[in-house]
């Protein structure tokens, strides 16, 4: 009966120590993803933009800092949330994105959907566009800004 007993025991101490080694892991995820000051740039029908201006680097004109994006539904690969570098040309009004990880989960939590190294294109920043907020953030302002908030 003792033995009986003994065994029951292990199986409950070896379940207790899964439990503890998944939340010790869950623990860790979103520590990483809290980590980083996020701040609330603004709010989309589709997402949330958040900007940590910890990570700011400037370079001449240029100014590179993190960004995350909280989706409201999933995108089509079963995105829900993404974390990347935008850099903004302040010279030319423009903008780039790179270094992308994207998430399954929401706050850059659950599995990794995928990682994208490379570097998009300079582009244009709209007026009245997400990410004018973060270029009027980073960036002086200059004579005859013709960006709107």
């Amino acid at each position: 009966m003792i033995a009986g007993l003994r065994s029951c025991s292990m199986g409950a101490w070896a379940l207790t120590g899964a439990i503890l080694t998944l939340s010790m892991i869950a623990s860790q995820a979103r520590a990483q993803a809290m980590a980083l000051s996020w701040e609330k740039l603004g709010d989309t029908p589709a997402l949330t933009l958040y900007i940590d201006r910890t990570t700011l680097q400037r370079e001449g004109a240029v100014r590179r800092v993190l960004e995350m994006q909280d989706l409201k539904v999933p995108d089509p690969d079963g995105v829900m949330s993404r974390r990347y570098t935008n850099e903004y040309d302040c010279d030319n009004q423009m903008h780039r994105i790179g270094r992308m990880t994207s998430w399954a989960g929401p706050q850059l939590t659950g599995r990794k959907v995928f990682d994208i190294s490379e570097w998009g294109y300079w582009r244009k920043i709209p007026p009245n566009g997400l990410f004018t907020l973060g270029f009027k953030l980073l960036c002086p302002p200059r004579a005859g800004d013709s960006l709107n908030p």
